[in-house]
C-alpha cells in the first residue's frame, strides 16, 4: 500500500520509472534475460505471436487442458488452433500428441507450464528439432526453474508470465514477456504502446514534445507504474513466500498420498516446481459433484483447472483436434479438482482440507 501511495503522490502513475525498475529487477531475478512488462500474460503472448508474423492458414498447437487465454491470441491472428492432448501425470502437452501434430504441420507451439511445473525439455526439443517456434505460456511458472535456470524463454521465442491476482507474484493485473532475443524485447517495448516509437514517459524524460511515429500497428498492453510498484514489493519478498508455498504443497503431497481414491497431479516434483496449484484427480466412479458439495458445506472452496478447450463452444466449432485425439483431457474433465493453495493458507488449513477430502471420498464411496 505504501508503494502504491508513493507512486500516486509522485504525480506519474502511467508506465514510467517504476515499470522500468520492475523490468530491471525481474530481468536480474530471471538470470539476465530481457523482460518487458505487459498488462497481462495474454498480452505478452499476443505480442510474441504478432512478432512471428504467422502466414495465413497457420496451425498453432495448444494443449486442450488450459485456460482459453493460451489459445485466443493465435486464434485472433487468424490461425487454426490445433488442440493437443496432455500427459495424465503432468497435465502438460503429451509428446505423442505433439509429434502427431508436427507430422501434419505446425507453425507454432504454445505449451503450458501447468501448475508451475516446467515443461519437460524433451517436449520443447521435439518442437525445436522440427523447426516449430515456441512461445511458452508461463502464467503458472514465475519462480519455476529447470536445468537451464529460471523459466524465462531460454529454449523458445519467449515466455509469457502472469501477475494476475491469483498468481505467485501479483500486480493485481499484469504480466511480462521474457526472452533472450533483444530484438523481440525492443519490438515489445514499442508494440505494447500501439506501435508508437515514443511513449509519454520517454517524452517526459527528454523534455521535448513529440507525437512519435508508427511503423506497424501495435497493442495497448503496457503496465502502469501503480501496478508495477506492487510487483516490486512482491518480488522483494518472493523467496520467503515461495518457501511457504512449497511447504503447503509438500504437505498436500504427504496427506493426499495416504487417501485412497485420489492422487495429486503432478505427483512427482522437483526443486524447480513453482507449486502454483494443488490439483487432484479422483478415481473412476467417485462423483466429483458430491465431493465438491461436501467440501463446500465444510467451508472449503474448490476450483477446476480446467474445462478442456474443445468443451467450449467457440473451440468446439472452430478448432482442430490433433491426430491422437483428446481422451486424457476428456477423462480429466470429469475427475480433476483444484484444492485451496494461496499465500494466506496455513499448514493447519491444509490438514483440515485433506481431512475433509478423505471424509468426502469415504462418504461418496458408500452411496
Amino acid at each position: 500500500m505504501a508503494a502504491v501511495q508513493r507512486v500516486l503522490e509522485s504525480g506519474w502513475i502511467g508506465t514510467g520509472p517504476e515499470c522500468d525498475r520492475f523490468e530491471e529487477e525481474l530481468a536480474d531475478h530471471l538470470g539476465g534475460v530481457h523482460v518487458v512488462c505487459m498488462n497481462s500474460c495474454t498480452a505478452a503472448i499476443e505480442v510474441a505471436v504478432d512478432r512471428l508474423d504467422l502466414p495465413p492458414g497457420s496451425r498453432v498447437g495448444v494443449p486442450a487442458w488450459t485456460h482459453p487465454a493460451t489459445a485466443v491470441p493465435a486464434a485472433l491472428s487468424g490461425a487454426t488452433i490445433v488442440l493437443l492432448d496432455v500427459d495424465r501425470h503432468t497435465l502438460q502437452v503429451a509428446a505423442d500428441s505433439l509429434a502427431g501434430a508436427i507430422d501434419q504441420g505446425l507453425n507454432l507451439l504454445i505449451p503450458v507450464h501447468f501448475a508451475g511445473r516446467p515443461v519437460d525439455h524433451s517436449v520443447l526439443d521435439l518442437a525445436r528439432s522440427a523447426g516449430v517456434p515456441i512461445v511458452e505460456d508461463a502464467a503458472h511458472a514465475f519462480g519455476a526453474s529447470d536445468a537451464d535456470g529460471p523459466v524465462a524463454g531460454r529454449r523458445s521465442v519467449a515466455a509469457a508470465f502472469s501477475f494476475h491476482a491469483t498468481k505467485n507474484l501479483t500486480t493485481g493485473e499484469g504480466g511480462a514477456l521474457a526472452t533472450t532475443d533483444g530484438e523481440l524485447a525492443a519490438f515489445a517495448k514499442v508494440h505494447r504502446h500501439h506501435g508508437l516509437d515514443e511513449d509519454a514517459w520517454s517524452r517526459q524524460r527528454s523534455g521535448r514534445w513529440s507525437a512519435g511515429d508508427i511503423r506497424r500497428p501495435g497493442r495497448k498492453a503496457n503496465l502502469p507504474d501503480s501496478l508495477a510498484a506492487m510487483g516490486r514489493v512482491q518480488l522483494r519478498s518472493f523467496a520467503s513466500r515461495q518457501e511457504h508455498r512449497r511447504t503447503l504443497a509438500n504437505q498436500y503431497r504427504r496427506h493426499v498420498s495416504t487417501i485412497e481414491g485420489v492422487s495429486l497431479v503432478p505427483g512427482a516434483t522437483g526443486p524447480g516446481n513453482a507449486d502454483h496449484l494443488a490439483v487432484v484427480v479422483l478415481d473412476h466412479g467417485i462423483d466429483r459433484d458430491q465431493i465438491v458439495g461436501y467440501l463446500e458445506s465444510a467451508g472449503i472452496a474448490t476450483g477446476l483447472h480446467y474445462t478442456p478447450l474443445h468443451h467450449l463452444s467457440w473451440f468446439r466449432d472452430h478448432a482442430t483436434i490433433g491426430p491422437t485425439g483428446l481422451s486424457v483431457c476428456d477423462d480429466l474433465a470429469r475427475r480433476a479438482l483444484t484444492l485451496p493453495l494461496h499465500a494466506r493458507l496455513r499448514t493447519t488449513d491444509v490438514d483440515d482440507v485433506c481431512e475433509h477430502l478423505a471424509i468426502a471420498i469415504d462418504l461418496a464411496g458408500r452411496r
